[in-house]
């Protein structure tokens, strides 16, 4: 399968790699080489000085690497981040971009995303949709998010950093998901209340009802397998870590997190950990959730109807 186009406009549009660049692209055992080698590939002709790794799967999302790992990680300019787990929700990562480097995680990505899905987006198109959508959002206080599928939240934002997930990372420090495509906050501490009905969340299935109280997810129903793992993790897995609204007009539900979340018209919800907003729930865990078809009424204002923008 011909992964070239979705790794050009990884390695040129959304990371800007230049000649003589320190380029790291860390991979496991679980991910297809296929993915990793073409990033390589497009990287070798721009005459980038390329590291490829490959480390142990981590045990879920946000658990952090080893040393030696999280001390590499300081050491590039750009880093592609293509696991089987996110390390996006980590100190490591967090630590790295500290010191520089310009990151894509990109967890679990598939063959999907880079040939028909989200990476074959115009991604100057992807930061307008975001650009448009953060300026509706940002000054508003009261979220309240409908399904028909059941969902009836509502919560407060403002407290947190409001993030644009354009895909384009060409500054030091820079750092988001690829494929890209979202505007994206944690909700105000204990602010969070109401019903959500998952409609999609990658390994663990869909139609997921999560009960909200105060800012924690009270009762999981729907999934024997997430409500085992939050218990495992413990009362912080239950935090309400993230409000996110999709801008890509290319990504697709494929029943992949990393694409479900970016698609245009979607909204997504996470529980876990909220640290790269500013929050103080430092946790080994992080999963969002996708909302299919929402509405999303922002201080009284109807934004999305049913999966529609309306601004």
């Amino acid at each position: 399968m011909d992964l070239s186009f979705g790794a050009k406009t990884a390695v040129k549009q959304c990371m800007n790699v230049k000649s003589g660049e320190r380029v790291l692209i860390l991979t496991d055992r679980k991910m297809p080489k296929e993915m990793p080698l073409s990033l390589k590939e497009v990287c070798e002709k721009l005459n980038a000085k390329i590291t490829l790794k490959e480390i142990e799967p981590l045990v879920r999302s946000g658990v952090e690497p080893d040393r030696e790992t999280a001390e590499l990680m300081k050491e590039f300019d750009v880093e592609f981040l293509i696991t089987s787990k996110s390390l996006s929700h980590t100190n490591a990562r967090r630590e790295a971009c500290k010191c520089g480097a310009r990151i894509a995680s990109m967890p679990k990505i598939t063959e999907f995303s880079f040939t028909k899905g989200g990476l074959t987006a115009n991604y100057f198109q992807v930061k307008k949709l975001c650009e448009k959508m953060f300026n509706q959002i940002k000054d508003k206080k009261e979220i309240k998010i409908t399904s028909k599928n059941g969902t009836e939240l509502e919560m407060s934002i403002g407290d947190h950093y409001l993030d644009i997930d354009e895909g384009l990372y060409h500054k030091p420090g820079d750092f988001g998901n690829l494929p890209a495509g979202e505007v994206d906050t944690a909700p105000n501490d204990e602010s969070t209340n109401g019903v959500v009905v998952i409609d999609s969340m990658g390994r663990f299935g869909k139609n997921i009802k999560i009960e909200i109280e105060d800012g924690v997810a009270k009762n999981i129903k729907g999934c024997e397998e997430l409500l085992k793992e939050v218990n495992d993790v413990g009362n912080k897995a239950r935090v309400i870590a993230e409000i996110g609204i999709g801008t890509n007009p290319k990504a697709k539900i494929i029943g992949n997190v990393l694409e479900d979340e970016k698609v245009f018209g979607t909204i997504h919800i996470a529980l876990g950990n909220n640290v790269s907003y500013g929050g103080k729930n430092n946790v080994a865990f992080h999963q969002d959730g996708i909302v299919v078809k929402p509405t999303l009424i922002a201080d009284g204002r109807v934004l999305i109807k049913n999966g529609k923008w309306l601004i």
